[in-house]
């Protein structure tokens, strides 16, 4: 297992159902005060629009001694203060097995689970069959909203079909999420 306890991943969720190009826009200016030059944060966005916890989520990357670490600050955000956008911070992560680092390629789908404190059968998704790559997240803080937060990186083929396995499992909210920004410093 590759652990990288010196890289503290913030993935920060948001409920909302205004169009991508708007909610885009101002994702720009919520993340722009959490950016840093060594590592832009990536939004992501829910393929399909079916009922899953975030219509989209992104995912920031600190080093685990940087000050600026900012998961656990206030829920609502000023940037989407007028719009129907809930901020949902979901805690810092650490990598626990970190198989595919680069998004996923012309020919692969991203598949992201949350798996809650109570799921501790981490076997379970390992040995799912089907996918390419697997990256495990554990939370890091007991104020993590999730216990882990995994990326399943599959063939286009074979995505629908696993992520109907994923959503079966009690304990576990996957989704498709395909890349949309990723925030230039």
């Amino acid at each position: 297992m590759n652990m990288t306890k010196d890289k503290i991943y913030q993935f920060v969720g948001f409920v909302s159902n205004i169009n991508s190009e708007k909610f885009t826009t101002e994702w720009e200016r919520y993340a722009a005060k959490l950016s840093t030059k060594k590592k832009a944060p990536v939004l992501m966005e829910l393929v399909g629009g079916k009922k899953n916890k975030f219509s989209h989520l992104s995912k920031h990357e600190w080093e685990s001694t940087d000050e600026r670490f900012a998961f656990m600050e206030e829920r609502k955000s000023e940037f989407f203060a007028d719009m129907p956008v809930r901020v949902v911070q979901t805690g810092g992560y650490i990598g626990i097995q970190q198989e595919k680092k680069k998004q996923p390629q012309n020919d692969m789908d991203k598949l992201v689970v949350f798996v809650s404190h109570d799921e501790n059968d981490i076997a379970f998704y390992k040995d799912l069959p089907l996918y390419l790559c697997l990256n495990i997240y554990q939370a890091f803080y007991e104020s993590c909203l999730f216990g882990y937060v995994m990326e399943f990186f599959v063939s286009q083929n074979d995505t629908a079909e696993l992520l109907q396995l994923l959503k079966q499992r009690t304990g576990a909210d996957a989704g498709q999420y395909k890349q949309c920004l990723i925030l230039h410093s």
